[in-house]
């Protein structure tokens, strides 16, 4: 499973994780590598949000081909 930190933020599983402090994100982020269980994780040290990641990419590509049915055919 991946996982990274940027900030007060942790990604893993495809979510977010938010968190009060820097050193709260990399406890989680260090959790995950060893456990592999997000969830709970996220519990243990505090998490104050979780989201959902979305594939932007792919949300423009249907709104494009939604506005022209005809492009890339």
């Amino acid at each position: 499973m991946d996982c990274s930190v940027e900030g007060k933020v942790a990604f893993a599983d495809g979510q977010s994780y938010h968190f009060a402090t820097v050193d709260a994100a990399l406890a989680f982020a260090e959790c995950v590598k060893s456990s592999q269980n997000p969830a709970q994780c996220a519990a243990a040290h505090g998490s104050t949000s979780q989201v959902k990641l979305e594939d932007v990419a792919a949300q423009e590509d249907a709104e494009r081909r939604e506005q022209d049915p005809g492009a890339g055919t």
